[in-house]
Order: structure tokens, then sequence, then C-alpha cells
């Protein structure tokens, strides 16, 4: 899989620096670093097809590459001779017996995969353009600092614009080759598995501590039986960015002629998956969805509505890991209504209050998880394609407070709800279109209010 990874990452490459040199150009015609007041403006780049059909093309490959290596029993060998990029797909699909219909149905999903990876890769690419400036400006350190950045950004994207986040190809590209190079070889083996899977893991100094806990001393894998509570409990790999481990088919007669399969207690096990890795990826189809993360970068990015309109015009509905419903749903109490959240959302009966007003109003909203790394409030929820927070007031005097701790939080959108005694709801539009309007505080991220009042949603833009 070497020599597609690396075909991929040339052509990639390039297309990242196309996307932060355009970047830069839109922040300043005449080759001078921007002001402060520019880098504050939201940029969206244009859509490139180019690396989304690059993209498509690896995660492509790598499918087709498991399914080949499953039907041939190959395990670990590169089969695909020195062909261009271009042709490497269409060498492997020529490999693999893989029926018109069966690749009609991947085609889209593979696509779809690809076309999130992209958009989402030149975002974080040109949001990091926009951090090194805004962090010589912000310490500081003056004109000099902020033209040395200018100066060195415009040689990373000539030389290598990946560097502009050192470890993004591992962490992001190589985790879904991986995926998808495990996935082709459970699709092959879905109808007839193999008794046991090998579990193949390097052990070397670069082994991590989550994988180093399934090296046994003198082994190079752990063979389980395929209907072993590991595969249940933890699922098969990348169990980690920039994980290693693979999976190895055992058959019938490796075992007659004296491979081991072993039983162990997954209890006493000193082994746990990085959260959002390990599961089945056959399973819910997550192989191609969008993960809580994805969804919600983009929903920060402002690009969820678009990568939602992809999806649906592919016929993709159920686009999005816990967006299906009846699956990941809090109920609001006395009522039949369910909210869609992530699993280990935990919105309040007042928050899932509003979002019933705002979803009976034509609004859509998906709870996020709670952030219980740092000490800080996150967002609450994706609210129309947007990160949003829900905020039940006290008294009417608070609006612009809480609008200026949603404001804090980063979020485009707030919902508010105030009490309605003793004061109009023209007044209530009139206190945000204030807010909006101040000359005291800048309004950096909130750009939608959504006022609830007596069971209706009023949208208020800034």
């Amino acid at each position: 899989m070497d020599s597609l990874d690396k075909a991929a990452q040339s052509r990639i490459q390039k297309h990242i620096g196309k996307t932060v040199s355009d970047y830069l150009k839109n922040l300043s015609k005449d080759d001078n670093p921007p002001d402060l007041a520019q880098l504050e403006i939201p940029y969206i780049p244009a859509v490139n097809p180019e690396l989304t059909q690059d993209i498509e093309r690896l995660f492509s490959g790598a499918l087709l590459l498991g399914m080949d290596h499953a039907k041939s029993k190959i395990n670990l060998a590169d089969v695909i001779p020195s062909l261009s990029f271009d042709e490497a797909v269409s060498f492997m699909k020529s490999r693999v017996p893989v029926t018109k219909k069966e690749w009609l149905d991947l085609e889209p999903k593979l696509r779809f995969r690809a076309f999130t990876v992209a958009r989402l890769t030149q975002l974080d690419y040109t949001d990091a353009a926009r951090q090194v400036l805004y962090n010589a400006m912000e310490t500081g350190k003056g004109v000099a600092e902020t033209y040395n950045q200018w100066q060195r950004l415009q040689t990373l994207i000539k030389d290598d614009a990946m560097q502009l986040r050192p470890g993004y190809w591992e962490n992001v590209f190589r985790t879904n080759t991986q995926t998808a190079y495990v996935t082709g070889k459970l699709m092959q083996y879905k109808n007839d598995p193999p008794p046991a899977w090998r579990l193949l893991v390097i052990d070397d100094s670069r082994t991590s501590n989550i994988c180093r806990g399934l090296v046994k001393e003198g082994k190079n894998g752990l063979v389980l039986s395929s209907d072993h509570p590991f595969w249940k409990t933890f699922g098969f790999p990348p169990y980690h960015y920039q994980c290693r481990t693979g999976i190895q088919a055992v058959f019938k007669t490796q075992i007659e002629h004296g491979v081991e399969v072993e039983n162990p207690d997954i209890e006493k096990m000193e082994f746990k998956p990085m959260a959002g890795f390990g599961g089945d990826p056959l399973d819910k189809e997550s192989w191609w969805m969008m993960t809580e993360n994805m969804a919600l970068r983009a929903a920060r990015y402002d690009i969820f509505n678009e990568i939602e309109s992809l999806a649906k015009n592919n016929g993709l509905y159920n686009f999005a890991l816990n967006l299906v419903l009846g699956e990941d749903v809090s109920r609001l109490i006395g009522t039949n209504y369910t909210v869609r959240k992530a699993t280990v959302a935990e919105p309040l009966q007042k928050e899932i209050h509003a979002a019933k007003i705002l979803e009976e109003n034509g609004h859509t909203v998906f709870f996020a998880p709670e952030n219980r790394t740092k000490k800080m409030k996150n967002y609450d929820a994706i609210i129309d394609g947007k990160l949003g927070e829900f905020k039940k007031l006290e008294s009417f005097a608070k609006i612009k407070k809480r609008l200026n701790e949603a404001n804090g939080q980063k979020v485009s959108i707030v919902c508010i709800e105030p009490p309605t005694e003793n004061n109009t709801h023209d007044e209530a539009i009139l206190v945000v279109n204030n807010w909006f309007k101040s000359s005291q505080k800048i309004i950096k991220y909130v750009d939608t209010v959504l006022l609830i009042w007596g069971g209706k949603v009023t949208t208020i833009k800034k």
C-alpha cells in the first residue's frame, strides 16, 4: 500500500499548496501581510474537484487492495505494479470480482468520504495559515515578526504546504486508508468469515502504549476466533492515530497445522482503543460516514450544509454517525418527541424542549457531546448545520449578557428563550438587533439569533 500512499501524497500536497496560496492571495493583493481585520473575515475556499478525485482514488485503491488481499490470501504484500496513480484503481478493480451493482453501491460512499476529507483538509490548512499570522500579531512582536511569518508561509506553499500541519498526513489520510483497507478485507469475508483473525502488531520502539497491550513475548500477533468477544468489544484496527496494527485471516488448515488460537479474558486485557477508533467498520457502515469530530469541524467551518447536500444528492440520507433517528436520541419527558444527539451527549430537558420548538419551525438540531477535557463550556449542538448554543433566560434583562457568553464560546447560532411576561416580541427583537450593532464589543462569531417567543421562532441575522 506504500506505493499508492506515496503517489497520492505527492498530488494531494500540491492541491493543499494551491488552497493555501489562494487564501494568502485573498488576504493581500500586493504581497504584503494583511491586517488583523482582514484575518477576521471568514474564508471558505472553492471546492477543488481534482483534490476530491485524488482522495477518492486513494481510498478506493486501499479498499480494493484489502479486498484483493483477502481474496488472494495475501496479508502484507503490495501487489500494485509500477503504474501511474490514475491507473492504480482501475488495475485493482480488474483484480477484484466486484459486480457493477456492488460498485454502484460503494462509489457514492467513497466519493462522500473523499469529499468530506477534502473539504475539511482545505479548511484545516487555511485555518492553520490564518492562525500563524494571527499569533504573530497577537503576541505583540510587531510588524517585523508578522512579515517574517508571511514570508515563511509563501515559502511553505512552494516547498511543502503540508508542513503547516505536521503529522496531518499520518493522522488523517493514513488513518482513512488503513480503515478502507481493513474494510475491504472484512467485506470479502462478510458472508464467509474465517475461523479466526490474527492481529499483526509491529513490536518496536514506535509501538504505541495502546497496541503494546496486544503484544505477547515471542509472538508478532494475537490469534482470536472470529466470534471472540474481543471483536465486538474493541473491534478492528486502526486503534489510534498512526496505528500500524493489521489483521490477517487464519484458516482451518493453518489451525490444524499448529497455529494457536487463544482465548484471553478481555476483562483482564491491558488494552483499550483511543476514543473514536476500533469497532467494526461494516457495522452501521462507519467506514464512510462522518464521525462526530468531522461533523463538529464541518459546522465550525460553516460547510456542514454543503456536505449534507452532497450526501443527499448521492442518496446517502444517513450520512453521519449518531445522526440516525431511533438510535442515539433523547426524549422530551411527557411527549413522543426525541432529539438527535451524539452518543455521550446529555442535553438538558429545557434544551430538548427548545429543540422541539426549533424543529417544529423548520430548523434542525443535533446535540454535541460535552467537552470534558477542558475547563470550559463548549457549544451545545449543531443547529441548521452550524455550531449553536441554547440559552434559557431567567430574565429579559439578561439577553445581551447571554449573547456575549455565546460569542465567547465561538458559536454561529444562538437560540434564546427569554420570559414573555412584561415585555413584547418587538422589544426582544430590538434588544438583539442593538446587540449586533453594539460598538462596545465586536461580535466576531455569532451571526444568527433564533428567538423563541410563544412557541414560534424568529430568525434575526447580524
